[in-house]
């Protein structure tokens, strides 16, 4: 009776071994369509941005321009002094408008810069939530114990998964499912995944170590 008890625990222990897969988080992130699709928005509201802040830069170098003009003239011997004065008075006056614009330009910048900075959060949680919920069903249609994500690394900067067996390796079949239904048109690929550690540490809020 021990002995077929100890076999029943072994063969149960090798079932759980057995049962815990790995994933590449970054990679089904980076490789999920809507990722593309996504990056390609935020990309071109990007550019939006930059034109506007373009447009009220050049408002600000304009009066800067006016301002240069304003000081030369009211220096120059050749003019009244009458005129000289009301060209330093007209160039006193340009210094204040010279400063509303650039709070201007400096609050368009941080909020723009915070709504894109939202966005991408926002974007980042949605996209890693569907993965997971991918995951999650992958590994309930098969019983599995655990997925672990691979991609993830220490606070030492060290990989939290030092080796993987190809063959407890989900990645393929779960971007394969993330990409089934995905139109023929897409953006490209976004680049590597930018410093900051896995996306599961970039996606403010969400909690992508493994999926649960």
């Amino acid at each position: 009776m021990a002995a077929a008890w100890l076999a029943a625990t072994l063969a149960g222990a090798q079932e759980r071994r057995a049962g815990v897969v790995f994933v590449n988080l970054d990679r089904c992130f980076n490789e999920y369509y809507k990722t593309r699709v996504a990056d390609a928005q935020l990309k071109a509201q990007a550019r939006e941005f930059e034109e506007e802040l373009k447009t009220i830069a050049g408002e600000l170098e304009k009066l800067q321009g006016e301002f240069n003009a304003l000081r030369e003239e009211s220096l120059n011997s050749a003019l009244s002094d009458e005129v000289r004065a009301a060209k330093r008075t007209a160039a006193e006056e340009k210094v204040l408008a010279i400063r509303e614009q650039e709070g201007r330009v400096q609050n368009f910048r941080e909020r723009r810069s915070k709504q894109l900075e939202e966005q991408s959060r926002r974007m980042r949680r949605g996209l890693v939530g569907e993965i997971k919920e991918v995951i999650q069903k992958y590994a309930r249609d098969r019983g599995l114990t655990a997925v672990i994500d691979s991609s993830g690394t220490t606070f030492n900067g060290v990989e939290a998964v030092l080796y993987v067996d190809a063959r407890s390796d989900i990645t393929d079949e779960i971007v394969e499912e993330l990409n089934k239904g995905a139109p023929a048109e897409l953006p490209p690929l976004p680049g590597p995944a930018r410093e900051g550690g896995s996306v599961t540490n970039r996606a403010a809020g969400s909690s992508g170590r493994s999926a649960r």
